[in-house]
């Protein structure tokens, strides 16, 4: 098994310790759950996230949160000024935007808008691999050049300073709408629209792009066809593109508070029957790729998870491998036969993403193992001739998540065969919770040629030559401001709240919807349950998953999924008592809903390992002969036959370690065998020779198969003999 799933497996199995939040006041978990009707349960999260009153919660769940006046934003006013001038005057307008899901998303909503509008709008989307990240003076000039007299930037222009000049000096204004952080100083445009400006007096900064062109758009609608009536004009704009500013507020990982949470939760009620024959198409191609079902054999409930791991990803790969035109042409389109063909591409391209990843990855370790300095360098700062530009994002993210360090990874891919001090490496970086990795690199800025992002997320432009001192400097900066370099994973596991097996049920799960959309700032309820019986575990999709039947102790089950964890290595068996870690989540097959946990940790329950040390002691004793074996746990010869039926089939299967536990539940399909008498049957076997065993570790045996071709007489067994006479008190 590759490192990578072995980790995966850790991230299941984990040894931290596991605790719940503080438990709200009583009295106010039984208030909201009066006045408003809600299971226990729901209304201890309520209190928990501070909505511990009954007008707070219904607030809350009603999503009746108000959109701000987005003429609060900084320069709006000048901004929607120069705009109508433009339509006024059929001026060329271009959008200028970023090759992301916000990025594009932006875009499109506002192409399709200025165009509604009459004007003389087009799009420019640099190219990644070429370009890199933002504004480019060669692009700017090559616009200017075919008579563009307006830009405006879209989730990008915050930082681009010279830039804009040159725009300037070409004779272009520029509007930048950006949400980005900013820098001491601006560029010297027409307009910065970004609510985290330090003179911005609006109250919400953590807009996505996407949302600071939506209230762009707001302002606009109501200067230009609702007379100034905001209510109005926020209307219009919401009926028409709310599904898209929806996608990139998810994919853009921006906290799903105050109005983002409004944004996407209306966005999501929309997306499930949305006008937009893109969106359709790409939902239609993206559930046939993932599950050969196709969307019409199926309702499917639109979540904020499922933007985020199906419909982002396949958006993004246009612009990290292919052309971000792509996406945008499918949002653009109204052509039914069109939008099937383009998401349909986008499928594909996002294969071949997946592909590239996981080969960078793969090198990323390597690397990583072979050279990384884990004892004095915090930072992990890793180089490559050839990787993708736009994949190196995606790995520095399974970095950071395996290694819990920062990491920024670096690519001169481009840069031809002969190797220059001036190439420009383009990187991406990810970061810790805690480590403002924007911040950081604004420290080292005398060693890049750009930066920007977020405190999480950052991009950045290096010379080969420059590229050692970066690596120093960073890493010293962090060794000695955060925590001595010493990042540490947090060694608890923490869940909202202790639920018993029993409550688990479909209703809790449909009324969770409450709490959608669910992400940064708002994340998805976790309960922990401890005592599940796991009477069915077993591999899917080719064993990449495993999904357990869980049993309570009233006899219903419900059914839990590790994803990404082959059931080998999940360490838990059939017949097993477990604690498990989860969201819970409403899952419709065939038309039929239920229950169903997705799993963030599992353990052994408490019993379960008593229970296992108790028949593990037994054995040592009846090995020793200070204790008789109970006459159930002698094997019989139809024991010893399923045995080494299964011995025999593993073996041949290349799985010659095995888990006393796994072995196990194999048998219990077949021929249901105690631990005792499992152990006792493999010690005769071992001992008439026809299994070579070896125990590795307490409970792991390796075997081989001596593939005996002749009859076996049990009775040869001395052992046998010996723990019969034991148990029986007679010689036999």
């Amino acid at each position: 098994m590759t490192e990578d799933i072995l980790s995966v497996a850790r991230k299941y199995l984990s040894n931290k310790k596991w605790e719940t939040l503080p438990k709200p006041d009583p009295v106010s978990v039984n208030i909201i759950k009066s006045e408003l009707g809600v299971q226990s349960a729901t209304a201890e999260l309520l209190c928990l996230r501070g909505y511990n009153t009954p007008e707070l919660a219904r607030t809350f769940i009603s999503r009746s949160e108000v959109l701000h006046d987005p003429r609060l934003l900084p320069d709006m006013d000048a901004a929607i000024e120069r705009i109508a001038t433009a339509i006024d005057k059929g001026e060329k307008i271009v959008i200028y935007g970023d090759y992301d899901v916000d990025g594009v998303t932006s875009v499109s909503i506002l192409y399709l808008y200025l165009q509604k509008l009459g004007a003389n709008v087009s799009y420019y989307i640099p190219c990644r691999s070429r370009e890199g990240y933002g504004m480019s003076t060669d692009a700017v000039q090559s616009i200017a050049a075919d008579g563009v007299k307006l830009i405006v930037t879209v989730d990008t222009g915050i930082t681009a300073i010279e830039e804009i000049e040159a725009a300037r000096q070409l004779g272009c204004d520029v509007i930048v709408t950006d949400h980005h952080e900013c820098r001491e100083v601006l560029p010297e445009a027409i307009a910065v629209i970004n609510p985290r400006r330090a003179d911005s007096k609006y109250p919400f900064c953590d807009l996505a792009g996407v949302g600071v062109v939506f209230k762009l758009m707001c302002a606009l609608e109501a200067k230009l066809r609702t007379g100034g009536d905001m209510i109005a004009a926020t209307t219009n704009i919401k009926n028409e593109y709310i599904e898209l500013a929806a996608i990139g507020t998810i994919a853009d990982v921006m906290p799903l508070c105050d109005e983002n949470r409004l944004i996407v939760g209306l966005g999501l009620a929309r997306i499930e029957n949305s006008r937009r024959v893109g969106l359709r198409a790409l939902i239609e191609a993206s559930d046939g790729a993932s599950n050969g079902i196709r969307r019409t054999e199926r309702k499917r409930k639109i979540t904020s998870s499922y933007v985020s791991y199906t419909l982002a990803p396949r958006i993004n790969a246009a612009g990290r491998i292919g052309d971000a035109a792509v996406a945008v042409e499918l949002f653009l389109t109204d052509d039914v036969r069109r939008a099937g063909e383009l998401a349909r591409r986008l499928c594909e391209i996002n294969r071949e993403r997946q592909l590239l990843e996981n080969e960078i990855a793969k090198e990323a370790y390597v690397k990583i193992e072979s050279s990384h300095d884990f004892d004095n360098d915090p930072v992990i700062v890793l180089d490559d001739e050839n990787w993708n530009a736009g994949i190196i994002g995606i790995v520095a993210s399974r970095v950071t998540e395996k290694y819990g360090r920062p990491s920024i990874l670096i690519t001169f891919e481009g840069s031809g065969s002969e190797k220059n001090d001036n190439d420009e490496g383009k990187g991406s970086g990810r970061s810790v919770a805690g480590l403002n990795l924007v911040e950081v690199l604004g420290r080292c800025s005398e060693y890049l040629v750009k930066y920007g992002g977020h405190e999480l997320a950052a991009g950045l432009t290096v010379t080969r030559s420059m590229l050692p001192a970066f690596r120093r400097a960073i890493n010293d900066i962090v060794r000695c401001e955060f925590n001595g370099g010493k990042i540490e994973v947090d060694p608890v596991l923490t869940a909202d709240i202790e639920i018993e097996p029993d409550e688990c049920t479909l209703s809790l799960a449909d009324e969770l919807s409450l709490f959608e959309p669910c992400g940064v700032g708002n994340s998805p309820p976790v309960f922990m349950t401890c005592g599940f019986l796991a009477s069915a575990v077993s591999g899917i999709s080719g064993d990449r998953h495993t999904r357990l039947t869980l049993t309570t102790p009233g006899g219903s089950s419900v059914t839990a999924m590790c994803f990404g964890c082959p059931p080998d290595l999940l360490g838990i068996y059939g017949g097993e008592i477990v604690d498990v870690m989860y969201t819970l989540d409403v899952n419709v097959f065939r038309g039929e809903a239920s229950a169903q946990l997705t799993v963030r940790a599992l353990r052994k329950n408490e019993k379960q390992i008593l229970r296992e040390e108790e028949e593990r002691c037994l054995y040592e004793k009846i090995l020793e002969g200070t204790e008789p074996a109970d006459v159930n746990d002698i094997p019989v010869r139809e024991d010893f036959s399923a045995v080494y039926r299964i011995i025999r089939h593993e073996v041949s299967m290349g799985r010659s370690i095995m888990p006393i536990r796994r072995l196990k539940a194999l048998l219990s399909q077949i021929r249901p065998v105690g631990y005792i008498k499992l152990r006792l049957t493999l010690d005769v076997l071992a001992e008439l020779k026809v299994i070579n065993k070896r125990e590795i570790e307490p409970d792991v045996i390796k075997l081989e198969d001596n593939a005996l071709m002749t009859k076996v007489i049990l009775e040869k067994s001395t052992f046998l003999q010996r723990v019969k006479v034991r148990s029986s008190g007679e010689r036999i």
